[in-house]
């Protein structure tokens, strides 16, 4: 291999075109005492039927690791699919986040406590093992320390640690941006090496992040003295493949590096794997040992940087810290702050000692210190970093690299100041479009670091890393500052705003002036709420006047962007756009009960579209449905679902539409018989059945549930095809909300129950299927749901994370500790969670396969029948159906024993199938499917379809063989 690659060092060298790609099953629980692997036990798998599927190179494995390398990811989903791995032991942990603390009294009251990073998934590795030698394609950036991912890769493949090689891989990186958690990339370094030397050809394999890990300290934990030392070192766990492969031989690849350590996962018990890096455990230890430093000196009466600096021993560190705090003293001289802004100010202090490792091993010790200014906003609680004085003593980097040691001072260093923003965790906005929006502006803010200036940016291979020490006193010194500026002590990093502001209206008495102004608001919302009924029912709506449209460049690209995304969630251009029509330009038919529906042109054409739109024309229409004209627009246009979104949105949705080409294109009038044609009786329907206010979030429910609400709810209008509606054409709610409803001939499924049942969905399941159009326990997304996945796929990984959160959780709306409990036990299973769910084992599904009831239980009409059935499965449908049948690059092999269609109470769906095909999937490497609609016959498509429910759906009840239903479903695809 080292003649086919360039050595490592060579920056970002591509790897092969012809990856293949891998995935592994993970077990229900995954526990580790601090040598050995104590999870659950894989005591068997089908991995014959795993080689039999299509597109598959190789099954893999190694005592508990199971693993599939196959020429896509929907191959290897599949494949996996098709396991039926019995596990041993324990199930799957009993909570969202892992909590590591070492045995200490419970009756201390202090604690820290530090949230791993969450990031989104996306990124992939790539690995090559061939000749001894593993060479790694990792996401950039790289991880702030390589060398515990190179012994932890080396003692996993047992070769020497020099023998693996890291390279960049930019084509890698996650969709968001976003890098992953540094325990995602190594279990996909992991599981790609030991694939990748199974086959002798480069494996990429995505990373799945895992449930979010909190890392807690107690005061006790940190022993009183200069150096706040704890009693043990803190371990990093191996790679889960190492766990699952060489379960008896699996010590700790890294332990924590700041100077006086932190606490041990008891190694006699059996825990959750934790998951947090080495970077993670620096945090932790150096945002409890600083912030107990701060309260310390609060409570001995005295100033609590000059306590600090006081009892700093190390000489080194003290003049360090006296240097940053003379420079931001200095700095805050300088600038004269105003209180009547109404803000609370602050500042903060802490230091860190770290040890760094060089790829020789030799250690050198690191101090860095921070002083943070902060400004908070005490009605909202808003934390905003101002200022930042970063430095660092490189003595000992300098000495290694050959070099003196000098201090500089660097103004104007943006990369501080959004490192600390990112431990502001105040509660996402319902509206923020994660992964479109640009980092905010540092306009108007200052940042100080003090550093070596020869030190020459992030060090790589063969330096010591500074940049990752440097970051390691900000969580601390912003929690000081808050406490200087607000007396509040913030114990959980990142900072939650909301937790702020909470504490600061406790400490705020209402007055009797308060209750007085609230009262008369009451008044004042009862009156506003009174007119805005009256206006709702007058049934007449004036035009608002047109306009010469407008300047699209006034836009910024990150606002179209947004309203581009915002038009994908809402899968505007599949209702917007005729068959073999221009984009958005109108002229689909709708059938609705009261008639067909034309859609309108929603180009900025100034004649037939929407160009000389006012925005208030544009957000009239999409809250209240009403035209441009004063015309009342019919509901089959989701106005209902649209008025929630945000105002922030429609601004970016009429910023995207206007900002597209114009199309002149006049669509069918709309002409529905009487009374619905009667358009001013929609006023009526209105105040009934719709409520125009934008979306309101739940403060009883996490930023991510509510997020997925605003997507469901508003722009995804879920309900308008998955709930039932009635006599009047409104969506039902209450427990029938997405209960199931019609689309276009086809039966939308419920959704209000997807994490329940027979055929309940995993978190993962459901999330691949939003993103790819196909689970291999579900089946394919066709007909109306196909181009939905087309705009789910424009979206970011968090949007649809949400989305699969909020869908889990409805009908029972559980409170967050109780959701997070089922989506974790959900995210644990992974795709093991495909495989091992009771409806349907492939051990059942391979008896299926081979019979149908025998005859002697069935009429002879009924035999005669499911013969013919039979016959027309196996000229027409076995191909590619059948596992080990035809070409194995044919797309992937949707298993009928496991989709949903064939144990569905009614088989129009499957009959749509039938008759259309999959023309247009989701995802090319799925496959398409041809339609049969002109090659079989009303009669062979009821003898296939009663041929395969008894097949494949054995345990559920018989579908009458109705022509009747067949015909209809035709004649409607006909009229289209």
């Amino acid at each position: 291999m080292s003649a086919l690659l360039p050595e490592a060092s060579a920056g970002a060298i591509a790897p092969p075109s012809d990856l293949l790609h891998g995935l592994a099953l993970c077990p229900p629980a995954a526990r580790w005492d601090g040598t050995r692997y104590r999870g659950s036990a894989l005591e068997s798998v089908s991995l014959e039927q795993a080689r039999a599927q299509a597109g598959v190179v190789a099954v893999v494995r190694r005592e508990h690791f199971v693993g599939v390398v196959a020429v896509t990811p929907a191959h290897a989903r599949q494949a996996l699919a098709c396991m039926a791995p019995v596990w041993r032991g324990d199930g799957p942990p009993a909570r969202e986040a892992t909590v590591i603390r070492s045995e200490v009294d419970p009756d201390d009251q202090r604690e820290y406590l530090w949230r791993s990073t969450e990031t989104a998934s996306g990124a992939r590795v790539a690995a090559w093992y061939l000749d001894g030698r593993l060479t790694l394609w990792l996401p950039p950036p790289a991880p702030a320390s390589q060398a515990w991912l190179r012994r932890e890769l080396a003692a996993l493949m047992d070769c020497p640690g020099h023998a693996v090689r890291l390279a960049d891989w930019p084509q890698g990186a996650a969709e968001a941006g976003l890098p992953p958690h540094a325990l995602d990339l190594l279990d996909a370094a992991a599981d790609a090496a030991l694939l990748s030397e199974a086959v002798g050809r480069p494996v990429c394999v995505a990373c799945r992040p895992a449930a979010a890990t909190t890392l807690a300290l107690r005061e006790a934990d940190l022993a009183a003295g200069p150096a706040l030392r704890s009693r043990h070192p803190w371990a990093v766990r191996p790679s889960l493949a190492r766990l699952l492969a060489r379960p008896g031989h699996a010590q700790a690849c890294g332990q924590a590096t700041v100077q006086g350590d932190s606490p041990v996962l008891a190694p006699a018990a059996s825990r959750d794997l934790p998951h947090a890096s080495i970077d993670e455990l620096n945090a932790a230890q150096v945002f409890a040992g600083e912030s107990l430093w701060h309260e310390r000196a609060l409570a001995a009466g005295e100033d609590p940087v000059g306590w600090r600096l006081r009892h700093m021993a190390d000489d080194r560190g003290r003049e360090l810290a006296r240097q940053v705090v003379e420079q931001a003293q200095a700095a805050t001289a300088q600038e004269a702050t105003s209180a009547a802004d109404g803000l609370l100010r602050g500042t903060g202090l802490a230091t860190a000692q770290v040890r760094c490792e060089a790829e020789d091993g030799s250690a050198q010790m690191v101090w860095s210190a921070w002083v943070a200014d902060v400004a908070i906003q005490p009605a909202t609680g808003r934390i905003e970093v101002t200022r930042v004085v970063a430095g660092h003593d490189s003595q000992d980097l300098r000495a290694a690299q050959g070099a003196t040691t000098r201090l500089a001072i660097t103004r104007q260093q943006p990369e501080r100041l959004a490192d600390a923003r990112r431990l502001i965790a105040g509660p996402a906005a319902f509206d923020d479009w994660r992964g479109a929006e640009p980092m905010p502006s540092t306009a108007g803010l200052d940042a100080v670091a003090i550093a070596a200036p020869d030190v020459p940016g992030p060090l790589r291979e063969g330096r010591l890393d500074v940049d990752g020490v440097l970051t390691l006193p900000a969580a601390a010194a912003i929690a000081n500052a808050i406490q200087d500026a607000t007396g509040v002590r913030l114990r959980q990093a990142p900072f939650d705003a909301g937790q702020l502001r909470l504490a600061l209206a406790d400490r705020r008495a209402a007055g009797g002036k308060g209750a007085l102004r609230r009262g008369w608001g009451w008044l004042a919302a009862g009156a506003a709420g009174l007119a805005a009924m009256a206006t709702a029912l007058w049934p007449l709506k004036p035009a608002l006047p047109l306009t010469a449209g407008p300047d699209a460049s006034l836009y910024s690209a990150q606002a179209i962007e947004r309203g581009r995304l915002v038009a994908a969630a809402g899968d505007c251009v599949a209702c917007h756009t005729a068959p073999g029509g221009a984009h958005n330009a109108g002229g689909l038919a709708l059938e609705t009960p009261f008639g067909v529906i034309y859609s309108t042109n929603i180009t900025p054409d100034a004649q037939t579209g929407i160009g000389r739109w006012s925005y208030a024309a544009f957000e009239r229409a999409m809250r209240h449905g009403i035209h441009q004209d004063g015309r009342q627009l019919y509901p089959a246009f989701p106005y209902t679902a649209y008025a929630k979104l945000s105002d922030a949105d429609l601004q970016a949705l009429y910023g995207y539409l206007m900002s597209q080409p114009a199309v002149a294109a006049t669509p069918p009038r709309t002409e529905l018989g009487f009374p619905f044609n009667l358009r001013p009786l929609l006023a009526g329907w209105n105040l009934l059945f719709h409520d125009p206010k934008p979306f309101t979030p739940d403060p009883s429910q996490d930023a991510e549930w509510n997020r997925g609400a605003y997507l469901v709810e508003g722009v995804g209008h879920c309900a308008a095809c998955h709930s039932p509606r009635n006599a009047l054409g409104a969506e039902k709610g209450g427990l029938a909300y997405l209960a199931g409803g019609q689309a276009e001939g086809w039966n939308a499924p419920a959704l209000n129950r997807l994490a329940t049942g027979e055929r309940a969905w995993s978190g993962e399941e459901l999330f691949q299927y939003l993103r790819t159009g196909y689970s291999p326990r579900h089946g394919v997304a066709a007909g109306p749901m196909a181009p939905v996945i087309h705009g789910l796929a424009e979206l970011p990984a968090s949007d649809l994370k949400a989305i699969v959160t909020y869908l889990l959780a409805v009908p029972g709306r559980t409170s967050s500790a109780a959701r997070a409990t089922a989506t974790a036990t959900a995210s644990a299973a992974t795709s093991a969670s495909v495989v091992a769910a009771p409806a349907v084992t492939t051990a059942t599904a391979a008896t299926a396969i081979n019979a149908v009831p025998a005859p002697a239980a069935v009429s002879e009409a009924i035999t005669l029948r499911r013969a013919s059935g039979e016959r027309i499965y196996q000229n027409a449908c076995a191909v590619c159906h059948e596992a080990g049948s035809g070409p194995t690059l044919f797309g992937v092999k949707p298993l009928l024993g496991q989709n949903t269609n064939l144990h569905a109470a009614s088989p129009d769906n499957l009959i749509q199938v039938i008759l259309h095909g999959i023309q247009a999937p989701a995802d090319d490497a799925l496959g398409y499917m041809p339609a049969f609609g002109n090659s079989l016959d009303d009669r062979q498509i009821g003898d296939l379809i009663d041929y395969l429910r008894a097949r494949f759906a054995p345990e559920e009840e018989a579908w009458p063989v109705d022509t009747t239903t067949i015909g209809r479903l035709r004649q409607h695809a006909q009229q289209q």
